[in-house]
């Protein structure tokens, strides 16, 4: 059996525009682009895990709003992957790319512009509808 990833990603809104990522050159899937977040570590909550991801990745503190706003798998050779989006807005902080190469505020009509991660191909078509 493949091992299974359980991850959070945050839908941030700025002006109709989404919060996107690029992933470090030495990550796996590296440079391509996706939505902020990581993997829910052992004894806590998706929006806990959203929480301390986001403040590591961009040194901003963020409020997770509700349950998922949607729930994405995808499969690799030897790996599953099952990705919960919650909306979340910034609190506190300026972003930073940290545990990132780089960061973009992009309309959703916009997304297919960038080359996204697997998982967050399938995000983006879900938010062009």
């Amino acid at each position: 059996m493949k091992p299974h990833l359980d991850v959070v990603a945050a839908l941030i809104l700025k002006d109709n525009k989404v919060l996107i990522c690029q992933r470090k050159e030495d990550d796996a899937f590296p440079l391509l682009w996706e939505f902020p977040g990581g993997k829910v570590e052992e004894r806590e909550t998706h929006p806990q895990a959203l929480v301390r991801e986001i403040k590591e990745e961009l040194g901003v503190e963020i409020e997770v709003q509700g349950p998922p706003f949607g729930v994405f798998e995808d499969e690799t050779e030897d790996l599953k992957i099952t990705v919960q989006l919650f909306k979340s807005t910034i609190k506190k902080g300026v972003l930073a790319p940290l545990e990132c190469a780089n960061f973009s505020f992009v309309e959703v009509d916009h997304l297919d512009r960038f080359d996204l991660a697997p998982v967050d191909k399938k995000i983006a078509s879900f938010l062009q509808g």
